[in-house]
């Protein structure tokens, strides 16, 4: 316990320097993969205090690996990694409070850093920087490239409205039906034209009456991209986008090809072409890991602060998901704000910068630091996650 109160003295004493470059990104938001600025400043920092840092890892500019070892190089030793993500909304900039986890992340590193040092727990710290999680799934290509090969561990913290342990995630399929006609003018001949947007309307159309046959936890929602030009002109091209969404793994496919059928079926009953364009990367659901979750839970219970068991609001999707299936991976909430509906918003922007959102960012570096030491100080403790891991 004494240790514990020990890390979080050290949260607070690192916290003015984390307000300053949770602040400092907040007020320079970056889209996705355009993350420059964050990626300097947050790997500034932590080379600053120890860390060897290595910029544009797995071929992406704006990702990240910043690591600390202690013991022996070369012996096989616990390995843990922090996660960091820093890009912003369009429009909305950090709506989503960005810019408190990166810091989170690289104050938890340091701290836990500090601690494991002073009392001689040989380990291996990382902070992997992530960018494009709003939609680029830049963890999905560090999977693939190798960056979190040999961690044992991952976690990372979300400010949201409300404190919770455990996030569920919807698996996400994202698709962009292009469909092509014949323009014509449709008052004069519009027999001669095929219509492009008669098109997207029945593949909208077709999706709609396929609802009632799927299970509530399927998500399908998309939008026209390009419905036409005039209204007297016969559209030759339309397109839509969807995303598709499941709360298994292994449904996403099916569905996907359920709304790829509407879109066929919509194409042949109007006789245009059509093509469907898969988005890059397929997000997957959340992996949950007990023992790590319970591991943070009690921790929460040392800081006072409380869990929120009661909101019953959706899930939506993450990148995060696909590293919880190659890695034990965790990804709690700290609530920040007071009366708020929800993430994505302004209203959520301005509280990510707030004075709740900088104790947000404090209480999430000091959560992290102490679940990282209960797994790096006790192999139990990472052996019962592990083993969960494989069990589930």
């Amino acid at each position: 316990m004494e240790i514990k109160k020990d890390l979080i003295k050290c949260a607070d004493e690192l916290g003015k320097q984390l307000i300053a470059l949770s602040g400092k990104i907040h007020n320079a938001p970056e889209l996705g993969f355009e993350e420059y600025k964050a990626v300097e400043w947050l790997t500034g920092f932590l080379k600053k205090n120890g860390f060897a840092v290595k910029k544009g890892i797995c071929n992406l500019p704006t990702a990240f690996a910043a690591t600390f070892e202690t013991g022996k190089p070369g012996i096989k030793k616990p390995s843990i990694a922090f996660i960091a993500e820093y890009d912003s909304l369009p429009g909305i900039g950090h709506g989503c409070g960005h810019n408190i986890i990166g810091p989170a992340s690289c104050g938890a590193a340091i701290v836990l850093k500090k601690i494991i040092s002073k009392h001689g727990i040989s380990a291996k710290i990382h902070v992997i920087g992530t960018p494009a999680e709003e939609g680029g799934g830049g963890k999905v290509h560090l999977i693939e490239r190798g960056a979190f090969a040999g961690i044992d561990a991952a976690m990372m913290i979300h400010p949201d409205i409300k404190t919770r342990v455990r996030s569920d995630f919807l698996a996400n399929k994202q698709v962009r039906f292009h469909f092509y006609g014949k323009a014509a003018h449709a008052a004069a001949s519009p027999h001669e034209g095929i219509n492009a947007l008669d098109a997207v309307i029945l593949t909208f159309n077709s999706i709609n009456a396929m609802r009632q046959q799927l299970t509530p936890d399927i998500r399908i929602h998309g939008v026209i991209t390009d419905g036409g030009v005039r209204p007297n002109v016969i559209p030759d091209y339309c397109s839509c986008w969807f995303y598709v969404r499941s709360k298994e793994k292994k449904d996403i496919s099916m569905i996907y090809n359920k709304v790829k059928n509407c879109a066929a079926a919509a194409a042949k009953a109007t006789g245009c072409r059509f093509k469907a364009e898969d988005g890059e990367v397929t997000y997957f659901p959340m992996k949950h890991n007990p023992a790590m979750e319970n591991l943070f839970r009690k921790n929460l219970e040392i800081i006072g602060e409380p869990e929120n068991l009661t909101d019953i609001r959706g899930a939506g999707s993450s990148d995060i998901g696909n590293l919880s299936h190659v890695v034990p991976t965790i990804h709690a909430d700290i609530k920040i704000g007071d009366g708020l509906k929800g993430i994505h918003t302004e209203e959520f922007c301005k509280a990510a910068i707030s004075k709740s959102g900088n104790e947000g960012l404090i209480k999430g570096a000091s959560l992290l630091a102490m679940t990282g030491y209960d797994l790096l100080s006790n192999p139990q403790n990472l052996n019962k996650v592990k083993l969960e891991f494989r069990k589930y």
